[in-house]
């Protein structure tokens, strides 16, 4: 699944990239991703300059002018592609298919052309992604039903902070509390091992039974596991398996590979019904 780094990362190329152009056509091949406000189509885009490109969580944001926003969520196996005219190409989010594959692909399902020729692509094998076209005013709103807790990313998460957030879940296991996006927003399953990893920290422990130091520890390791899946633009998972780069991801999808601190193999196990990676001399199972 496309996690925050992966989001985040084609989020900066596209605001390097996307303000200023015209949009000369729009085409949705799959209707049923769409939520449009009443009266309002992709149609309407056509002629709309963008105006800025951001996030929230795993969300995309895209502002037009014209009063048009398209909130995109690529969900479990969304995946966007901005290409050139002349076929130069940046992609994130789900790596299938490849990254260098012919686009459009058979699950390519929205093409938005630009003035300069270049084309911004929506693919999703498993069309669980979702489009939303809203006025621009309108996403504050839209925002705030989602509930999100403070972003990951967010240089003013504290400690105190995440300890604060945790609390609202104190006796829940600590795994599903940092997947719940309104306690923080953006992790996901692969960031949630390798932050606990980095921690030392079981993912059945519970959020009151960290100390402030624990506490500590796993905000730092939150962020740096998100400042490493960032700089590799995210990491790699391919059916299940890692592909590590410079030492990430360390755990997870590397089930039976030693442990890079102390050696024991790396095990696989179900913690909310989510595959889980962690190491069980350096994480150790709580009583």
């Amino acid at each position: 699944m496309p996690e925050l780094p992966e989001v985040e990362t084609i989020r900066r190329h596209l605001e390097a990239v996307l303000p200023g152009r015209r949009v000369t056509a729009v085409e949705l091949r799959l209707p049923k991703l769409l939520r449009a406000e009443p009266g309002r189509a992709l149609s309407d885009l056509v002629g709309q300059v963008v105006l800025a490109v951001g996030r929230r969580a795993k969300l995309l944001l895209l502002d037009f002018s014209g009063d048009q926003s398209l909130v995109i969520h690529l969900k479990l196996t969304g995946q966007i592609c901005h290409q050139t005219v002349s076929g130069e190409r940046r992609c994130g989010g789900h790596p299938v298919p490849a990254f260098d594959a012919p686009l459009p692909h058979k699950s390519t399902h929205l093409t938005v052309t630009f003035d300069d020729g270049g084309t911004l692509l929506l693919t999703d094998i498993r069309q669980f992604g979702q489009l939303r076209l809203v006025s621009s005013g309108a996403v504050p709103a839209l925002l705030a039903d989602e509930n999100y807790g403070p972003d990951a990313f967010d240089p003013a998460l504290t400690p105190g902070m995440l300890a604060a957030q945790l609390r609202r879940r104190a006796n829940a296991r600590l795994k599903p509390v940092l997947l719940d996006q309104t306690v923080i927003a953006g992790l996901g399953n692969i960031y949630v091992d390798e932050a606990l990893y980095s921690a030392r920290l079981h993912p059945l422990r519970t959020p009151a039974s960290l100390s402030a130091d624990e506490t500590a520890c796993l905000l730092d390791g939150i962020r740096d596991a998100l400042d490493h899946g960032l700089r590799q633009g995210g990491f790699t998972i391919v059916n299940g398996r890692a592909r590590p780069l410079d030492g990430y991801p360390r755990v997870h999808g590397l089930a039976g590979a030693p442990c890079p601190r102390c050696g024991t193999p790396v095990v696989k196990t179900t913690v909310g019904g989510r595959g889980t990676y962690l190491c069980p001399r350096c994480q150790p199972t709580p009583a």
